[in-house]
């Protein structure tokens, strides 16, 4: 379980976590969350539920969601980048962006990273922590925000393209997903520099010349 034990390592500093939801799907944006919880004596019922956004229930996660971006106690920030900029810039510069947009409203003046990944954010250091959704609090309650905000997006965009199933996979390669793809070809909001949507591309263009070498 998360507690503030990396937090409390840098009593100089003002303390947020950093994490992102959405960097190995193939389709949707990244969306990338700042959390600074401001007290660390918030009561139980937020506290004792905080953890890895994946080890918790959809309902949990946006139960923990309203009450976090609700609390006086807790700054967040939230940046969107889109398939397009993954696209044109990469995911590593598109992550960074990401990291950099959540945090330029937070007054933080150090930032805990999941993961092992380098991004310099003006007037702020950066530690990246291993694990850090499941061992540091301000890192599990921005995976939280992260995740549930990227899954209302991936449902909107499930509204406009049914045929796919995001509602159910929210963008990453499963079967279903890789089906879909294959029979209906990418959408506006697959990322078309992926082997999976580029390759379907290449397939369906083959057919094409081949159908039409034929005639």
């Amino acid at each position: 379980m998360p507690t503030f034990e990396i937090e409390n390592l840098y009593p100089n500093d003002i303390v947020c976590g950093i994490d992102e939801a959405g960097l190995g799907a193939i389709a949707g944006p990244i969306v990338v969350a700042s959390c600074l919880i401001k007290n660390q004596n918030l009561f139980d019922a937020l506290l004792i539920h905080i953890d890895d956004s994946k080890k918790l229930t959809r309902k949990m996660r946006e139960y923990l969601f309203e009450i976090m971006i609700n609390n006086t106690d807790i700054d967040y920030g939230i940046s969107i980048v889109g398939n397009d900029v993954i696209d044109r810039d990469g995911l590593s510069a598109a992550w960074k962006q990401g990291v950099i947009e959540s945090v330029k409203e937070q007054s933080a003046t150090l930032c805990l990273i999941d993961g092992i990944r380098d991004v310099v954010i003006p007037n702020c250091n950066t530690v990246s922590v291993v694990k850090g959704d499941q061992r540091s609090y301000s890192i599990a309650a921005a995976s939280i925000i992260a995740k549930v905000t990227r899954d209302r997006i991936m449902n909107q965009i499930h509204a406009k393209h049914p045929e796919y199933g995001f509602d159910k996979h929210v963008g990453y390669g499963t079967r279903l997903h890789l089906n879909n793809l294959t029979k209906f070809g990418p959408c506006d909001f697959h990322r078309n520099s992926y082997a999976p949507v580029k390759n379907v591309g290449k397939n369906k263009l083959q057919t094409k010349q081949l159908s039409f070498t034929s005639v």
